[in-house]
């Protein structure tokens, strides 16, 4: 399945660490680098405007991504994940794909260690499904067209292209 996952800033430093480390989940397929800047709010919340996630839990998401770090930068990664087995996640109430879930959960386990004021979900985001991963690639477009242009848009769209094939 393809995914696209987000290295908050708070992970700015370990990049390549991570990397590596979804690497042994999955075939990274791409990853380029956003510095949001000013924007980095709005993108968050619109990241999980789409989930049912109480207003709270991203105020304080994002109260820690910026205590923890003073860049705006995010990661966004382009993988392609196995997914064969699925099992009823409690918490959001709908099937999940095991292997997905457990690297999200290893990843988190791991950088929450290393981050300074870790709040959950604030060093690394997956999307869970073809639903999820159109929007978030919508999102993630508009914010980059804005930052780079039109040179960027024409990679996101050819790696679009190239996931859908």
């Amino acid at each position: 399945m393809k995914c696209l996952g987000i290295l908050w800033n708070s992970m700015d430093r370990f990049k390549e660490e991570a990397l590596d480390d979804i690497g042994n989940y999955c075939k990274i397929l791409g990853c380029f680098s956003i510095d949001l800047k000013d924007d980095y709010e709005n993108f968050v919340r619109d990241i999980y405007s789409q989930d049912d996630i109480a207003e709270w839990k991203v105020d304080r998401k994002l109260e820690t991504m910026f205590a923890c770090s003073e860049s705006r930068k995010v990661h966004i990664i382009l993988m392609d994940v196995k997914t064969n087995e699925q099992e009823y996640h409690p918490l959001k109430k709908r099937m999940v794909f095991k292997n997905l879930e457990q690297m999200k959960v290893d990843i988190r386990a791991k950088y929450k260690e290393k981050v300074n004021t870790y709040f959950f979900d604030n060093v690394f985001h997956v999307t869970d499904d073809s639903r999820e991963f159109i929007a978030d690639y919508s999102i993630v477009k508009k914010y980059a067209d804005k930052e780079y242009g039109k040179r960027l848009v024409k990679v996101l769209n050819k790696r679009r292209k190239d996931l859908n094939a």
